[in-house]
């Protein structure tokens, strides 16, 4: 059973501050640059989200296999890496700095590349950090260090919205934006080349070679791999859901137009929680920690669709008790899809945690598509988003609706699953055994 030291997990984890930045402009600026000052329909902003989003999930299977499958002097992951890293960095800068004139196939172009370098760089790394150890509770420290760095990222985003406002005090979203790029093409190289050198790669066990038919027919018959991408699909999906339309509900539905503040706080306290959420998923098992979760965010969901227009400092302490468990949503369902991938070794005798992976990212981007969707929607219930432009009550109750009601009911069924979820801390230390004779039995041959 291998096993990691936490300085090897802390510097592993580093690589997904720089990656998380963009994750917050994505979601909640982008929409508000190319629809207000660049002037592209609202709808065709959606359909292009919505559209890469189905063109990075289609490439992550082939890039699971391919990382899964190429050894090199390097490793199966270090040389992806290091082709991503680049062409991450351009696609970040020329996306989140477009020029005034800047057309629909812009947007397309770049968005597409980021999407595309997003898995070069991130299925690799998502893949070696599920192999750095084999023990169940070590997954979750593994995934839960990375999960610290994602919401460090996420609170230096909000930073830079906060500086951007507070100190230049400019909310146009070109100008954030443009400061968001800065920071991501500086700290990315910097974290990148820091883990190629310090983390190593760990040796790959001998296994019989297998076809990508016949590790895709594997995986059809690992029934619990199946139900965690549900889980993922409901939760994730219901996220980028409520994320798109996360700055219209804050600034027209909530009426904060300052929210800089918001999100450090919201982050901040997402990072404050992560140990809270170790000790649950330690004492009660990570799917009993991820379903509390779920629980407690429809029930805030629920309340901010209840505020009434002006009613910020009630928004920002249901926000903050939303940010609470946001680290629950991010890192549990990777600590579980790494026990849930030892049923596929105990078959095979070969581990595919970049494959598995590659499946899990294929759904958590078509749940990002979700995204896209939400926007068109809202345009046909007659919002508007153009700046001089003040929606009615009826709007307004359409955009809470699709905020906050919306992904509270795809949750209730992720909760059902998460509940009844059968890979326990005990079983799954059976589990590694089978896995170790199964090595065994093929390296004696």
């Amino acid at each position: 059973m291998t096993s990691i030291s936490k300085s090897t997990a802390w510097i592993y984890g580093s690589v997904s501050l720089p990656l998380a930045i963009i994750g917050y402009p994505l979601a909640v600026w982008i929409p508000r640059l190319y629809s207000t000052e660049i002037g592209i329909d609202l709808g065709l902003i959606g359909l292009v989200i919505f559209s890469a989003a189905i063109f990075d999930a289609l490439s992550d299977p082939a890039m699971g296999f391919m990382s899964d499958r190429f050894q090199t002097r390097w490793g199966r992951r270090k040389p992806w890496i290091a082709i991503g890293v680049p062409v991450y960095a351009v696609a970040v800068w020329m996306l989140l700095n477009p020029d005034q004139g800047s057309t629909v196939l812009y947007l397309a172009l770049f968005f597409i590349l980021l999407r595309l370098a997003t898995t070069l760089l991130g299925l690799p790394y998502a893949a070696w950090g599920m192999e750095l150890s084999s023990e169940y509770h070590a997954r979750t420290m593994i995934q839960s260090a990375r999960e610290k760095y994602v919401l460090a990222g996420l609170i230096v985003a909000s930073a830079i919205v906060l500086i951007s406002e507070e100190v230049f005090d400019d909310r146009t979203a070109s100008f954030v934006l443009s400061n968001f790029s800065w920071v991501i093409v500086t700290l990315l190289p910097i974290t990148a080349l820091v883990v190629l050198m310090k983390v190593p790669e760990v040796s790959v066990p001998k296994a019989p070679s297998v076809s990508l038919f016949q590790s895709l027919k594997s995986m059809s018959r690992n029934q619990l791999f199946f139900r965690i991408l549900a889980i993922e699909l409901l939760i994730a999906g219901g996220e980028n859901f409520r994320n798109t339309l996360s700055l219209f509900f804050v600034q027209d539905y909530i009426g904060a137009d300052r929210v800089g503040r918001l999100y450090v706080l919201y982050f901040g306290i997402g990072l404050l929680a992560i140990p809270v959420w170790d000790w649950i998923a330690h004492r009660f098992g990570k799917h009993q920690s991820l379903a509390a979760a779920m629980v407690m965010v429809s029930l805030i969901s629920i309340a901010c669709f209840m505020l009434e227009h002006g009613q910020v400092i009630e928004f920002y302490v249901l926000f903050a008790l939303k940010g609470f468990c946001f680290g629950a949503f991010a890192y549990l369902p990777r600590a579980m899809l790494a026990d849930v991938v030892d049923f596929d070794t105990v078959r095979s005798g070969n581990a595919r945690p970049a494959s598995y992976f590659a499946i899990l990212g294929f759904m958590t981007k078509c749940a990002a598509s979700f995204g896209g969707l939400s926007l068109p929607i809202l345009g046909l219930v007659g919002y508007s988003v153009a700046a001089d432009v003040v929606n009615g009550p009826t709007e307004l109750l359409w955009l809470g609706i699709l905020y906050a009601i919306v992904p509270t009911a795809l949750f209730v069924v992720a909760f059902y699953l998460c509940v009844t979820w059968p890979l326990t801390a005990h079983l799954h230390k059976r589990l590694q055994r089978l896995v170790a004779r199964k090595q065994a039995r093929y390296n004696a041959q």
